[in-house]
């Protein structure tokens, strides 16, 4: 009788912790997970994880992108139209199933969380019933794979923006990934570069109201607007969302930065570790983005120099930029790109121990992402330099120096950008804006840091006021990166250049920099927009 009331009480205390559909929040578990080549080594230390994350009563644990089975010998079959239709659990069928899906299904079920894994998926389409197939060939894909509690595969979702990755091929059929949970959540999910595009990372939380969305990562940071925790911040406030990331680490080649954030109240935990790094973060989610009622652990901070050996790429389209150098004191000027205008109110102060300069920017164009792709860009933005020229931009010196950056009295951008429009074919708007900073620290600034408000000009121009809270704050950057999609595709500018075959930093003829006086930039702007920007600024002030 003694053993029957011990296990009831047991099964009493599982089912409380879970959460349930009534429950205002969930509890959340993401992975920062050190690259390792050695796949069942990866298996073992993901089955620990598991098991580490629901003893801390979390309802969903993600790993980041390819840290499970990178190599082509290891890839895995998830037949989601096939067997998985019949036998969706592969730990009750371990006979029929990868080996890897068997452990991490078992993993799922003996802990009753759901699980989200990111696997290098092969499928041979010889035998591939219900599945797009082109050719009658293999094919391989970089695959998120979810089970819920009971270990079942409940969704498949593989990524369509591949980042180079020749040996793999974008999804045949571009389906977005969402799942529900039976904790009342619906989720979202896409994988790393697909963040940078309007399908899947805009459409997901837009079209089905999603407002969950999971992230397995393996990202390539580049600065000034693009680091990982930046953006991954940027885009849950952006689109007010929870976002659950996951992040592969390794610093040597720039990959780091994981999180869980809550909409317009910023990161419930973040890490962007310098060093090899593998953790778990939990975190209270709550069901609506952005109303936090528990406090939270917040971005995990250490010392700045840590960072010194994580690799840093720079903004290729840094030299298109209308920038100006920014001086000590007061000043105040327009600088404008297209039809892109940004109006700067700053007040900066240094001393003899300050390296850095800064320059205040706007960009209206086309970039590059390494060659791989091309994106429509907005930009407004105030970012530091090594030197006084815009090739020393988007760049820190080798070491961390304390006291080395300026401080900001006043940081005051109003940037006048194009309002966004729906595309009523794909249930999406057609340009994104990401408020986005970047501290010594690698991590954005925190939400009581700054403020972000929008006013709406006629339907046609959205005024953006992106101010500095906090003046003790030392920054690399500061401004709104707007992603503008029906630009996707077209020639970057400057041409995309391999780093490994580049000669020089200069930058290409006819991309230079309005430098002071600033405003000559402004003289391309018809009569009418400029009386209504200054008039515009005169009620703003």
């Amino acid at each position: 009788m003694r053993v029957i009331f011990i296990f009831l009480a047991c099964l009493l205390k599982l089912s409380v912790q879970k959460s349930t559909p009534l429950d205002s929040s969930y509890i959340a578990a993401v992975v920062e997970y050190e690259t390792n080549r050695d796949t069942d080594v990866n298996v073992q230390n993901y089955v620990n994880l598991i098991k580490d994350a629901a003893n801390q009563n979390a309802d969903i644990i993600v790993f980041p992108e390819m840290t499970l089975n990178r190599l082509r010998s290891r890839s895995i079959p998830v037949p989601i139209y096939g067997l998985l239709k019949t036998y969706p659990v592969p730990a009750l069928q371990k006979d029929l199933y990868n080996d890897i899906l068997v452990a991490i299904s078992a993993a799922a079920r003996e802990n009753m969380i759901y699980v989200v894994i990111n696997i290098q998926e092969v499928m041979n389409c010889e035998d591939a019933p219900g599945e797009e197939c082109p050719e009658k060939k293999t094919y391989y894909f970089n695959t998120n794979v979810v089970f819920d509690r009971e270990g079942a595969v409940i969704d498949r979702y593989r990524k369509i923006n591949l980042f180079g990755e020749i040996s793999r091929t974008p999804a045949l059929k571009p389906e977005l990934g969402i799942f529900d949970t039976d904790f009342g959540v619906r989720f979202g999910h896409f994988i790393c570069f697909d963040l940078m595009f309007q399908v899947p990372a805009v459409q997901t939380p837009q079209k089905y109201n999603v407002t969950d969305v999971i992230f397995p990562t393996m990202w390539f940071s580049e600065m000034p607007y693009l680091t990982a925790v930046q953006i991954q911040q940027a885009y849950a406030y952006q689109l007010d969302v929870n976002f659950l990331t996951a992040g592969a680490n390794n610093v040597r080649v720039g990959s780091a930065g994981s999180g869980i954030y809550s909409g317009k109240a910023g990161a419930l935990i973040s890490i962007m570790p310098g060093v090899p790094t593998t953790r778990l973060l939990v975190a209270r989610v709550p069901k609506v983005p952005g109303e936090v009622t528990e406090p939270s652990t917040g971005p995990i901070y250490d010392d700045p120099a840590e960072r010194d050996n994580l690799l840093l790429k720079s903004d290729p389209s840094i030299s298109a930029h209308t920038s100006r150098l920014l001086v000590p004191g007061y000043q105040e000027f327009i600088l404008t790109s297209g039809d892109t205008v940004c109006n700067f109110r700053i007040n900066m102060t240094q001393t003899d121990n300050t390296l850095y300069k800064y320059r205040a920017a706007a960009l209206n164009g086309v970039r590059t992402f390494d060659g791989v792709a091309s994106g429509g860009t907005k930009i407004c933005s105030v970012f530091t330099c090594t030197g006084d020229t815009i090739d020393t931009c988007a760049k820190r010196f080798e070491k961390y120096t304390p006291n080395s950056f300026a401080k900001f009295e006043e940081l005051n951008i109003n940037a006048f950008l194009t309002t966004p429009r729906r595309n009523e074919d794909l249930q999406v708007d057609n340009i994104a804006y990401y408020p986005v900073s970047l501290q010594p620290t690698i991590l954005p600034l925190e939400a009581k840091d700054y403020s972000l408000n929008i006013t709406s000009l006629f339907g046609v121009v959205d005024i953006y006021n992106y101010q500095l809270i906090n003046t003790n704050a030392e920054l690399y950057s500061f401004g709104i990166f707007g992603r503008v999609f029906g630009r996707d595709g077209e020639e970057p500018t400057p041409p995309w250049v391999d780093p490994e075959l580049e000669t020089t930093s200069t930058p290409s003829p006819g991309t230079q920099p309005t430098d002071a006086p600033g405003s000559a930039a402004v003289f391309h702007l018809t009569i009418s927009t400029i009386i209504l920007l200054v008039f515009t600024l005169a009620v703003l002030s």
